[in-house]
């Protein structure tokens, strides 16, 4: 996962998800959130966290006072598995202002191996298609847009 340097943003969503985690940029049919390459053209046209956040130049909704507004009520359903998304978005923006973009990629990168591996021993492309899904590696559901 070596993009250029300018493209590294593209992994990251204005609301904290991690890009290369999913199934539509592993399978190159999106370029990241803020790409506008493949389904994230959909996606923009709809998110509104996407569009706050462009408007208000903010690279992550952790940057905004307002974090974490209605917008994120998306994130907070009745569900623990839907309270889950919440915390990895929330996580993920305090790592990268913390920490860094290059810091938070690396980890990510390092996480995503062993998600490969795990599927790889079990002869699947990825997790989303294993049956023990969500296992210990991933203690949370798929969130689908």
């Amino acid at each position: 996962m070596s993009l250029p340097k300018e493209n590294e943003w593209n992994l990251v969503a204005p609301c904290g998800l991690y890009c290369g985690e999913c199934t539509a940029f592993l399978n190159e049919k999106c370029g990241g959130c803020r790409s506008n390459q493949g389904l994230s053209k959909e996606y923009q046209k709809y998110c509104k966290i996407y569009a706050c956040s462009r408007d208000k130049k903010f690279r992550t909704c952790v940057e905004c006072g307002e974090f974490p507004c209605k917008f994120f009520n998306f994130f907070k359903a009745e569900t623990l598995e839907s309270s889950s998304w919440f915390l990895d978005v929330w996580c993920n923006m305090k790592q990268i202002r913390e920490k860094g973009l290059k810091y938070f990629l690396k980890s990510k990168e390092k996480w995503l191996r062993k998600r490969e591996k795990c599927a790889e021993n079990r002869g699947i492309n990825y997790c989303d298609e294993c049956k023990d899904w969500p296992c210990e590696l991933l203690k949370r559901g798929f969130l689908c847009p």
